[in-house]
């Protein structure tokens, strides 16, 4: 893999129009609900300001069209305008395939995942962390994450958000990615992640719903890293074949 070629990618995945976008329309949202439905004066648990925020923001709903706007439909460009041959010039398919993918799933994975960190931080600001007086809270007291925090303190719930946040936006990025080297359609690349999600979330079990492993309540946050790990590991897959199949000839 071209280092040179890997970090100049990454720059652009994270300075581009889209990844701010993404980014800050996710902040507003969480910062929106925050605001309207929670009071923000250290009378509300942290648990019950981080459910309430992801649940009435309509997160799970929505939470596809935010890492995809990052970089993963850039490839229809540089594709469309055969840029992508005088990439292919300097490195291989292979290499300009795991840059990215790498680049993609960062961005992505950082449009989402640090909005989920600072809502967590900004609830344990504004909330009550103490855990101790369990009729205080608002959220029941043997949710995970409650007995997360009395066994290993707070800050392990917001890695662990953080991680959950980072790994759905580095997968449904990838996503978006493999439709833009199958179809070359930036609107494809961008609209065919959210309605796979949707469909997903209709039809398949409660443990494979994407909407259940972003959350990591639902069904655990050990076992929602697992599945995203899954779903990673499919993603990244589809991308390569993708690459291969278009490029082969280059």
């Amino acid at each position: 893999m071209n280092k040179k070629f890997l970090l100049q990618d990454i720059k652009r995945s994270l300075t581009g129009w889209g990844f701010w976008l993404g980014f800050g329309g996710l902040c507003a949202l969480f910062l929106y609900n925050m605001v309207t439905q929670s009071a923000l004066n250290h009378t509300q648990d942290s648990y019950y300001i981080i459910v309430n925020a992801v649940a009435a923001s309509g997160f799970t709903v929505f939470l596809p069209l935010f890492p995809v706007l990052a970089y993963s439909s850039d490839f229809c460009e540089e594709y469309e305008s055969g840029y992508y041959r005088m990439i292919l010039a300097r490195i291989s398919v292979r290499g300009y395939a795991q840059a990215r993918i790498i680049s993609v799933a960062i961005s992505g994975g950082a449009a989402v995942g640090l909005p989920v960190m600072l809502m967590c931080i900004g609830a344990g600001c504004f909330g009550i962390m103490d855990v101790s007086a369990v009729d205080m809270l608002r959220v029941e007291a043997d949710m995970e994450m409650v007995l997360i925090s009395q066994e290993y303190g707070f800050g392990v719930v917001v890695v662990l958000k953080t991680m959950l946040g980072f790994l759905f936006g580095a997968v449904w990025a990838l996503v978006g990615l493999a439709f833009a080297v199958w179809f070359v359609n930036k609107y494809v690349s961008l609209i065919a992640p959210f309605v796979l999600y949707e469909t997903m979330n209709i039809f398949l079990p409660k443990i494979l719903k994407p909407a259940m492993s972003v959350r990591g309540d639902d069904i655990g946050h050990i076992l929602s890293i697992a599945m995203e790990l899954l779903w990673l590991a499919v993603s990244v897959a589809a991308v390569a074949a993708g690459f291969k199949r278009r490029c082969h000839d280059e």
